[in-house]
């Protein structure tokens, strides 16, 4: 039989059992609580800008420089037409007693208007004219129509495949630099295209991508204009650790750019924002290589987050760079001011004519001891755009 005491202790022994109970369920309650937290705080913040989607199909290799598309090259002379009939002036009889007028040269308005009205000022002559001799001589008698500004030198000229947009290109980088120390991590620049509407993002992150210890987002959504990239919003999205900041974000308008802190800036033509820039100046590059000279500075009108500037860039050399997909050649374009203002992020860009003049290489600068280095770890994929050919595998 149970003793005195063994019966005594049997409630003491349910008020801890209880105790730890509570304790424990609390403890579990806390947990929950700080997962979620955590948890929430990882999850992408809502933003304005619904991210496209994109199917890479093939890899770029490396190939001639693409260029403008055939109709900025210089015309070719036309083929000879054979001749038209000729029609003639007429001018009202005169009287036999009239004196004759010396022949004078045609006025030029007249000239022009019988241009205009595919008239000739000349009668046709009454023999036939002999073909010429040879075909130098044919080739001198055929007159060049005018030829328009061409956007692209004569020697680059059709040197390479005719440029068009691509519906998707990524490019991803291995990331070294320094915060407080050495950092390693991971970064890709991705451009996609629906219709005339196109994405930029710029994305990089510390650590493991599987958990990263801090991460940056920049995105830029807009249209797509004869003379290139037309903002209409940029989003920048960061986060530390746990902790997720809201989005700030610019709004192109059509004369101003709104800041986050509510103040507006002009906006002149051909400003871009810190994603977009990229892929504008590889585009300047097709539409123009002249402008990659050794020497030559490149003026971008770039919105910031705090203010609006004209960055000069300077085209300071030829760089062979060690790549995955061997050695390639590059541009490297620099910032006159290498080091911003408190806050702001300078970038210099390794360009590769023979990668769809892409970045290969992004040196980003915070301060003297604040910076990432990214480096292109393998070949960019691609969605090719209506009427170019995929890369072959």
């Amino acid at each position: 039989m149970p003793s005195v005491h063994d019966a005594s202790a049997s409630p003491r022994h349910w008020g801890v059992l209880a105790g730890l109970t509570a304790l424990v369920l609390a403890v579990h309650m806390w947990v929950t609580y700080e997962l979620s937290a955590q948890m929430k705080a990882l999850a992408p913040p809502a933003t304005a800008i619904k991210r496209m989607e994109a199917t890479y199909v093939s890899e770029i290799k490396l190939s001639a420089p693409p260029v403008a598309p055939a109709t900025a090259a210089p015309i070719a002379p036309p083929a000879p037409q054979p001749a038209r009939k000729v029609k003639k002036v007429r001018k009202p009889a005169k009287p036999a007693s009239a004196p004759q007028e010396p022949a004078s040269a045609p006025e030029p308005a007249a000239l022009a208007e019988a241009a205009a009205s595919d008239v000739t000022v000349a009668e046709a002559p009454a023999e036939p004219v002999a073909p010429p001799s040879s075909p130098e001589v044919a080739a001198s008698a055929i007159k060049e129509p005018p030829v328009a500004a061409a956007a692209i030198p004569a020697s680059a000229a059709r040197s390479g495949p005719a440029f068009v947009w691509p519906k998707a290109t990524r490019v991803t980088f291995k990331m070294e630099g320094s915060y407080r120390g050495p950092i390693y991590g991971q970064a890709a620049v991705e451009w996609i295209r629906q219709d005339n509407r196109y994405q930029v993002h710029l994305e990089a992150s510390v650590g493991p991508s599987f958990a990263p210890m801090g991460s940056w987002r920049l995105t830029s959504e807009g249209e797509i204009l004869p003379e290139g990239l037309s903002p209409r919003r940029y989003e920048h999205v960061d986060r530390l650790l746990f902790k997720t900041n809201a989005p700030r974000s610019l709004t192109f308008e059509r004369d101003e750019v709104l800041l986050p802190n509510g103040q507006r800036v002009p906006r002149p033509p051909g400003m871009q924002d810190p994603a977009s820039q990229f892929i504008q100046l590889a585009y300047r590059f097709i539409m123009n290589p002249e402008l990659l000279k050794v020497g030559n500075t490149i003026e971008v009108p770039l919105a910031l987050l705090r203010k609006a500037e004209t960055i000069a860039y300077d085209v300071v050399g030829e760089e062979t760079l060690r790549t995955p997909l061997g050695e390639v050649p590059t541009y490297h374009v620099k910032p006159r001011r290498t080091v911003g203002e408190k806050g702001d992020i300078t970038v210099e860009i390794w360009f590769a004519p023979g990668l769809q003049y892409l970045p290969v290489r992004i040196l980003a600068r915070m301060s003297e001891n604040i910076f990432m280095d990214m480096q292109m770890d393998r070949a960019p994929q691609q969605a090719p755009g209506v009427g170019s050919e995929p890369s072959a595998p």
